[in-house]
């Protein structure tokens, strides 16, 4: 499995490892690929450290020159790195395609890779350890530390926006000279934080109309006012936005934010209806324990299954031929902005 990162490389050989340092403002990329080993331990083969752009280009040739169209996958908030492997593996099996993960500094440390002061994360790899945050105990000395290390997950995603840029525009110039394979992107929860402010990047924007589809799911992002970044998202196919209300993750960072309502919980009214954006309402519908990482629930329907295959695939969501409900159990709103996994918590507004 490739995975990419824009952490500090130590160590070599069998040794080498991800750490949780990285350098601010900075593109230096690295390359590995995981393998699964005995007892859930993942190791490092075919490591560059400090990749240069003909090196990268080299690693991901094969996959898109590949059987199986690719899927860039951009994690969210306190994954380690086996965390992210364990991740990639997951899709790769549900949905069968050739996944690459980007491994970013998402644990809170510093960018030394140090704790914050009085802030040791206790809980490495836990991305649904905002959940257990509420109104009433925020300031609880323990969840204070987690909401610390949260800001400065996010402070990391935006200092890491240059290395994320250049590895797009090469996953965008792979995929032209290869002319083989499409490829989409999968950014979740706080992985949409990530490719938000990546925008700001002219060739990262470019890049990505290279791609296929781009799914934000369950995106941990403010929902007011996002229309304005969205807008600026012109994949190939379509973009999508994946929400929940029942988000017991979102609903801790909300309030870390001060009740900043979040993307992946309620888009609210002001949709982007563009005949590019769709929103998908995993409202009331069968999304696992805390409702966040639902797209590898195990007892996800069938059709949400093939749905998120489709996405995730590089396909339109909904064929030519199909109705909305063939595809989404609840259908579709009549201007096709969203669809419903689960019952609707509205009137269709359509």
């Amino acid at each position: 499995m490739l995975i990419f990162t824009n952490r500090t490389v130590s160590g070599t050989g069998a040794s080498a490892a991800f750490t949780r340092a990285f350098e601010p403002g900075k593109t230096q990329l690295s390359l590995a690929r995981a393998k699964a080993g005995s007892q859930g331990r993942w190791t490092l083969k075919d490591v560059v450290s400090g990749a240069d752009d003909a090196q990268v280009a080299a690693a991901l040739a094969p996959a898109f020159g590949g059987s199986r169209p690719v899927l860039l996958y951009l994690h969210g908030n306190n994954n380690t790195p086996e965390s992210c492997f364990e991740r990639c593996a997951r899709l790769d099996a549900l949905y069968d395609v050739e996944v690459i993960g980007f491994s970013w500094p998402s644990e809170g440390s510093q960018p030394d890779g140090s704790d914050l002061p009085g802030a040791a994360n206790d809980d490495p790899g836990n991305e649904d350890e905002l959940a257990g945050v509420n109104a009433g105990n925020r300031n609880a000395d323990g969840l204070i530390q987690k909401a610390r290390r949260y800001r400065q997950a996010k402070n990391n995603a935006q200092d890491s926006v240059d290395a994320l840029a250049r590895f797009l525009r090469l996953m965008a110039v792979a995929r032209l000279q290869a002319n083989a394979q499409p490829f989409s992107v999968a950014a979740h929860s706080l992985g949409g934080h990530f490719l938000q402010y990546t925008l700001d990047i002219e060739a990262a924007r470019e890049a990505l109309g290279a791609s296929y589809n781009i799914a934000l799911v369950a995106p941990c992002v403010r929902a007011a006012g996002h229309a304005g970044w969205v807008q600026r998202l012109r994949p190939k196919g379509r973009v999508f936005i994946t929400y929940n209300e029942g988000d017991s993750v979102l609903f801790g960072a909300c309030i870390v934010d001060g009740n900043q309502v979040k993307l992946g919980s309620d888009p609210g009214t002001d949709r982007v209806d563009n005949g590019v954006v769709r929103y998908v309402c995993f409202t009331a519908s069968k999304v696992g324990f805390g409702g966040h990482g639902y797209f590898v629930y195990d007892k996800l329907a069938k059709k949400t299954r093939k749905a998120f295959a489709r996405l995730f695939g590089s396909q339109p969501d909904i064929g030519a031929t199909e109705y909305p409900r063939e595809v989404y159990l609840a259908g579709c709103d009549a201007d096709g902005v969203t669809c419903y996994v689960g019952v609707p918590p509205e009137p269709d507004r359509g």
